[in-house]
């Protein structure tokens, strides 16, 4: 449901509970966040605008923005334990994968990586023993064992959703780094 759809139901609610004094509605959230293309942010002027135009007189419009936020303030780092090809394919095995970040594997897409230098596209994958313990794939990066390798926008539903202690693999270390 979308913030007009949300206004138009609490303004039906509303009008029998004005007299109760409520005067705050809650339109959640919903903020877009491109995975394929990081470099893409939300309109957050435009939003504001948008939601200011539907208030109305003496309401407290409340959002929940949540990830469209957070998203962009974390990264995972980890390293390259083996390069092999499997069928014709190439995979890299990294030293964690989504049961320190399950994003990838939860929303079915590519997690973003800084990417020094080109190379054959590559399957990056965790040490799970599972098919969806996958980071991105076919990435055109160069990568050996011992390489590291840096995801972004690790900062939202990234380790607080993660399969801690699968397998009884180590948890990650966090190290936070001030502005």
């Amino acid at each position: 449901m979308d913030a007009l759809a949300m206004l138009e139901l609490a303004g039906a609610i509303l009008g029998y509970a004005r007299g109760l004094g409520v005067m705050e509605v809650n339109v959640g959230g919903g903020m877009a966040v491109s995975y394929a293309d990081p470099e893409s942010r939300f309109d957050w002027e435009a939003y504001g605008a948008g939601l200011a135009a539907l208030r109305r007189p003496g309401e407290t419009l409340r959002i929940e923005p949540g990830r469209s936020i957070s998203v962009y303030c974390g990264r995972y780092v980890t390293r390259v334990m083996d390069v092999k090809r499997v069928h014709g394919e190439l995979f890299a095995v990294v030293a964690g994968g989504t049961h320190h970040i399950r994003t990838p594997a939860t929303k079915g897409h590519s997690q973003p990586m800084v990417m020094d230098e080109p190379g054959e596209p590559a399957t990056i994958v965790g040490q799970l023993c599972t098919p969806k313990d996958t980071m991105a794939r076919h990435v055109p990066v160069s990568l050996k064992t011992g390489d590291v390798v840096e995801f972004l926008m690790a900062g939202a539903y990234a380790w607080n959703i993660s399969h801690h202690d699968f397998l009884m693999h180590p948890k990650p270390g966090f190290h936070y780094v001030g502005g």
